[in-house]
């Protein structure tokens, strides 16, 4: 069995792209829940003003998050969001130690 694999990405919209960015990682989110070996998906607002959204997936290993990444949905949403998004959106994975 494989370990735990978590993704995250952190965005902050572009001026006026705010609900455009939450429906996008919304829509991200709920996708990603429906993909063999996720085992959960959120989108995550910080309490500071930043008006930074998060997205976190959890998967129980790589290779079914790379294979969720590949699904042209996804694909299709994520390159959506990143019209919306300012310069500089986190994408990170991480699996358990």
């Amino acid at each position: 069995m494989g370990m735990p694999y978590i993704r995250i990405s952190i965005a902050r919209p572009r001026r006026g792209e705010e609900q455009r960015l939450e429906d996008l990682m919304r829509k991200l989110s709920v996708v990603s829940a429906e993909q063999p070996g996720c085992e959960a998906s959120y989108v995550l607002k910080p309490r500071d003003q930043s008006g930074e959204l998060a997205r976190v997936s959890i998967y129980k290993d790589e290779q079914s998050a790379e294979a969720a990444a590949q699904s042209q949905t996804i694909m299709a949403l994520r390159s959506e969001m990143h019209l919306v998004t300012e310069p500089g959106h986190t994408e990170r994975a991480f699996f358990s130690i």
